[in-house]
């Protein structure tokens, strides 16, 4: 079959080492010589061959590997439009397109943010350069071949990596070109919880990496969550999934909420997306499931909420001539959610950030007062002295004695100097001038 760019297959199909289209994408730039960007003008052209009904725009904008992982509807017509250049199947194996109507439609929560790597993989690694889609994923933490802790950072000077780089480089740091390999020495065990969640997705990304593996159906978290409110209000128990999450039914499900709930119910996420039906009983096709407890989530601060406002309240009664510290220091401070607070307090917070503005003003131009004062007595000490201004030594000593800005200090002098040269520009026979208009205008004797 004739194609229009190499035609390259994906790797681990059908295992949870499955390549990551976003790593495939690398191969294929790196066989054809060219950058990612560079190939992406192929990839996001407006061609007939390419053009997909009711699909969503591309633009160069949407370089970005993340949607390469996930299960949004560009991520689809990338699927789509690879498969047709390079005549590859299968492509959606090293996505999370599967999922797509299991999960949450802003794809929050799907992938990492930033690039991972398992540096015993890229210490293996000669010829090619196959990054897995587990890398990509939140809940895998660990290497599924060699179990060791995956990194984000360099281990020389701790910066991170651009998603973008092909070839033998992709293993070297983009900052100090130390050998990604190289990890810290330093272990630290995992918690049961993520050995637990490590576990489950290895198992969904095994099902979604074979090509005929059966189809999870649509929607099918939202048929395991109402079934389960239903058995637990007609058996009289409290329901194991909490208020929130019954909440965000119809927004759809992040990874992290599925597999806290598939804990709670004593069942497993894999069990969830392929029969939502029998996932509440899980008894039924399961005899001993070991789930460990899910991390506690972090309470309202509400003690934190009064104190920042009550603290509020008091620096606003405190004189006009008291700086206020920025709102943010003070949510902050108490642990306080800053977008809630002004949500919540929406008119002391308008009044602060007021009142804060105002005193900031005052005090300016009372330094500049004191500014102006103290170089008015500087200037007259230097002309009876004989002396030049020097203009870095004045900002440096008015900073030093009376502790004003350098911004302020600077506009003083620039004022004091338009001052001089005002007065020095009338000339003496102006002088004369209005000395002989006003002595005319007096009456004769």
């Amino acid at each position: 079959m004739k194609t229009i760019l190499a035609p390259l297959r994906l790797y681990g199909l059908g295992t949870p080492q499955v390549e990551s289209l976003a790593s495939f994408y690398c191969r294929l730039a790196d066989a054809h010589q060219v950058t990612p960007k560079q190939l992406a003008k192929v990839l996001f052209n407006d061609s007939s061959y390419l053009s997909i009904d009711d699909a969503p725009e591309l633009k160069s904008i949407d370089l970005d590997a993340r949607i390469f992982c996930t299960h949004s509807g560009r991520t689809a017509v990338i699927v789509e439009r690879l498969e047709k250049l390079t005549g590859a199947a299968n492509l959606a194996c090293g996505t999370l397109l599967r999922l797509r109507g299991a999960l949450s439609r802003n794809q929050t929560g799907s992938s990492v943010q930033r690039r991972r790597w398992c540096p015993m993989c890229y210490a293996q690694l000669a010829d090619r350069i196959v990054e897995p889609l587990a890398w990509w994923i939140p809940q895998i933490t660990r290497c599924p071949l060699h179990g060791a802790r995956l990194t984000d950072r360099c281990a020389r000077c701790g910066s991170y990596q651009r998603d973008w780089r092909i070839g033998s480089v992709r293993m070297l740091c983009i900052k100090c070109g130390f050998a990604l390999k190289s990890a810290d020495r330093m272990r630290d065990e995992s918690t049961p919880w993520e050995a637990w969640c490590h576990t489950e997705m290895l198992k969904v990304l095994t099902h979604i990496a074979t090509p005929k593996s059966a189809d999870i159906p649509h929607r099918a978290v939202d048929i395991f969550l109402a079934k389960a409110i239903r058995l637990a209000a007609l058996e009289g128990r409290p329901c194991p999934v909490s208020s929130e999450t019954a909440k965000m039914r119809a927004l759809g499900h992040r990874l992290t909420t599925i597999f806290g709930m598939a804990a709670r119910c004593g069942t497993t996420p894999m069990d969830i997306f392929l029969r939502p039906e029998e996932a509440v009983s899980p008894g039924l096709f399961e005899s001993d499931i070991d789930t460990p407890r899910p991390p506690q989530r972090r309470g309202f601060n509400k003690h934190g909420y009064r104190l920042c406002e009550r603290t509020m309240r008091k620096l606003l009664a405190l004189p006009n001539t008291t700086i206020l510290p920025p709102f943010t220091n003070i949510c902050s401070e108490y642990a306080v959610s800053l977008s809630n607070f002004k949500r919540k307090n929406s008119e002391l917070c308008a009044k602060y950030s007021n009142e804060r503005r105002h005193r900031i003003e005052i005090a300016k131009s009372t330094r500049f007062e004191v500014a102006s004062s103290y170089l008015t007595k500087l200037i007259e000490q230097l002309q009876r002295s004989g002396k030049r201004l020097h203009r870095m030594n004045t900002v440096a000593q008015m900073r030093r004695e009376i502790h004003v800005s350098k911004a302020i200090a600077r506009s003083a002098i620039r004022v004091a100097l338009a001052k001089m040269n005002a007065s020095r520009e009338i000339q003496p026979s102006d002088k004369v001038s209005q000395d002989d208009v006003s002595s005319s205008s007096q009456p004769r004797a």
